[in-house]
């Protein structure tokens, strides 16, 4: 009973808020709260912008307000320097040139929370187009907030770090990169016919990550969570490695487990991360970790492999293991595929 009287006090202070709110905005209007400051929502309408035409050869993204504003993000080559924005006009973003570098900051965003009978949220996509002439090199990209998509594409770029904590998709097509810092959590990232170079391509929350053409050199792939990963059509991978799905059932794996913890996970763990690979070809050494998932290598050129597997399977052509072992096959070469599992299933074909 206690519990109700209270609930419906809240219930009624609340009630008088908004009647308060209200007859101090004359009538019924959106509002949004900005720390303890009442303030109408701004009337959104389309714009169509385009921003003075200078050169540069940084590109930054600074921590403004509207950094979990909705956006797609294009960056691409083009015939000239061009920036422009399409979109909600309350969610404009701010375009400075600094000395080289091309600074954006994300448009407005509400502080707080709000009270809007009519959905404050803007329902008018917004995009923001980056483009840079041909023969360009970029020294530094450097992205960060929030984005439905972000596409880059025909790039030659020094340094690249992308950042986001949430993001619809992310698609690199045609871009070179000497050092590359890629941490995002996002649903599905697409890399076509792209030379990445010097760096990690971290994923959290991925459904999907595709490569397909192109070249990792020095790349450390790391994806924390049960998607699946392809690599093909003629992708090369040279140093570096792939680690899927780094925990079972929220417990780290840990190579000095006992035989019999890890015999409780091969009983009760099933697979949660799955790798296909067709088509690609290996340089050097090259590991792909994947704990409790399935792995499977298709048409590779390599020299050699090496499958070891605690409690899982292995199959190397015509050679097999169904719990747990290790299977070589030219493996004091040079050029040598490992695939490593704790209690997965690790197959070449």
């Amino acid at each position: 009973m206690k519990k109700i009287f209270k609930a419906g006090w809240v219930i009624l202070a609340l009630g008088a808020l908004l009647a308060i709110v209200g007859a101090a905005f004359n009538g019924v209007k959106a509002v949004e709260f900005n720390g303890f400051k009442v303030q109408t929502v701004k009337k959104d309408t389309a714009i169509t912008k385009t921003y003075a035409k200078k050169e540069f050869e940084r590109i930054e993204f600074v921590n403004g307000s509207g950094y979990f504003v909705p956006m797609e993000l294009e960056i691409k080559q083009g015939q000239d320097y061009s920036v422009s924005y399409s979109g909600s006009s309350r969610f404009e973003p701010k375009i400075d040139y600094q000395n080289g570098t091309l600074k954006v900051a994300r448009g407005q965003e509400m502080h707080g929370f709000s009270f809007d009978l009519n959905n404050y949220q803007s329902k008018i996509d917004s995009k923001l187009i980056i483009t840079v002439p041909e023969n360009v090199k970029l020294s530094f990209v450097k992205v960060n907030g929030n984005y439905d998509n972000i596409k880059l594409e025909k790039l030659n770029i020094a340094t690249l770090e992308l950042e986001a904590d949430s993001s619809e998709k992310l698609s690199l097509n045609e871009v070179t990169t000497e050092r590359t810092d890629i941490d995002m959590n996002t649903d599905e990232v697409t890399i076509t016919n792209s030379k990445l170079n010097n760096g990690e391509l971290s994923l959290d929350r991925v459904a999907d990550l595709v490569v397909s053409g192109g070249e990792l050199t020095n790349i450390n792939v790391k994806v924390d969570s049960e998607g699946r990963v392809y690599y093909k059509d003629g992708l090369v991978l040279n140093g570096g490695g792939t680690q899927l799905a780094d925990e079972v059932y929220g417990y780290e794996s840990d190579d000095d487990n006992d035989a019999d913890n890890d015999s409780d996970y091969a009983d009760n763990s099933e697979p949660n991360a799955e790798l296909d690979a067709d088509t690609i070809t290996i340089k050097g050494k090259y590991e792909i970790k994947n704990n409790t998932g399935v792995t499977r290598i298709m048409n590779a050129t390599v020299q050699g492999y090496r499958l070891t597997n605690k409690h899982g399977k292995n199959n190397l052509h015509d050679q097999q293991q169904t719990n747990g072992g290790t299977l070589e096959e030219n493996a004091d070469q040079a050029d040598v595929l490992t695939l490593s599992s704790q209690t997965g299933e690790n197959t070449v074909k």
